[in-house]
């Protein structure tokens, strides 16, 4: 071995191939694929003839997650996005993750199109989330129609307007995981699912019908862990969850069940809608609007603004 030269010993690649990645097994290259942004994972068709038609069965669609903070708008991705859904036809999905920086009212049938294209594709993890000052409303519009999977794990929605039937999680039997960030839940009277087991809303807008003067129902019996926090509205009715072990509830001012007499005794005049009528009650049964679901919690913590009346009332 002559001086400056290395020991090691310079193994030539098998078959001139320069990378083994085309002899991994069968989907895992779909596997990794689906790792990739959207633009990114089309764009290896052109590495090689074994390749060009890989990313139309990757097993995750990521559109937006560029991993910076540029979004772009439903109106730049939209064409693209309807190209790549057809191309994919209904190959099977793992993950569907779609962010966008806003939207126009043009854009809402598209966007609910390709949540239900996920859907017949059998996703099993689907995120919306939409985040923008410029759209013509702070949420956009999902169709009041009930999702129906027998694949669906996990749900997260930012920025959305949900309906009553669109609530109706009792034909995704597999949905375990449900996620409501900065949307409004808008005339829903019911969140309604036996099988979910964690669920997170927070910074959202609840407008319960008002003609009922109702409070939203959440039912799930099989939840495991809630987190409730900043909702704006009226506090949500809790229906038994003897399997809950922890719980965050945090009542903050944006809530309408406020009482001024709890900040002033003195207060001989009370301005809330609420204060001293039948409306305060949670359901035809009892009063109960939290501690009914909350009482089973292992891990329990609650928090709220003075001038509410909730815990007061639950505690009677």
């Amino acid at each position: 071995m002559h001086p400056g030269e290395s020991s090691r010993k310079v193994v030539p690649p098998a078959n001139g191939s320069v990378c083994n990645i085309d002899a991994l097994p069968e989907g895992i290259l779909e596997h990794i694929l689906g790792f990739l942004p959207a633009p990114e994972a089309v764009r290896t068709s052109v590495l090689a003839r074994s390749w060009r038609d890989l990313w139309k069965s990757a097993t995750g669609l990521r559109i937006g997650c560029r991993g910076d903070d540029s979004l772009k708008s439903v109106k730049e991705l939209r064409e693209f996005v309807d190209h790549v859904l057809l191309r994919r036809g209904d190959a099977p999905l793992d993950t569907c993750d779609f962010r966008f920086g806003e939207f126009q009212q043009e854009d809402v049938p598209h966007v609910n199109q390709w949540l239900r294209h996920a859907i017949v594709c059998k996703v099993r993890v689907f995120i919306l989330s939409i985040i923008s000052d410029e759209s013509p409303s702070p949420w956009l519009e999902l169709d009041d129609l009930p999702l129906a999977s027998q694949q669906l794990t996990r749900l997260e929605l930012s920025f959305v307007q949900v309906r009553n039937s669109f609530l109706n999680f009792t034909s995704c039997p597999l949905l375990e995981h449900l996620v409501l960030e900065y949307s409004e839940l808008w005339l829903a009277t019911k969140i309604s699912s036996k099988y979910l087991k964690h669920l997170f809303i927070v910074s959202c807008r609840i407008e319960a019908p008002a003609s009922e003067h109702s409070r939203i129902h959440i039912y799930a019996p099989n939840l495991v862990s809630l987190y409730i926090d900043d909702l704006e509205g009226r506090t949500p009715i809790l229906d038994s969850m003897p399997s809950l072990i922890k719980a965050f509830v945090r009542i903050t001012p944006d809530c309408e069940d406020a009482c001024d007499k709890l900040l002033d005794p003195n207060c001989s005049q009370c301005e809330c809608q609420y204060c001293g009528t039948s409306v305060n009650v949670g359901d035809g049964n009892n009063s109960h609007v939290l501690l009914k679901g909350l009482s089973e919690a292992k891990d329990l913590d609650l928090e709220s603004a003075h001038d509410m009346f909730i815990f007061k009332m639950d505690l009677k």
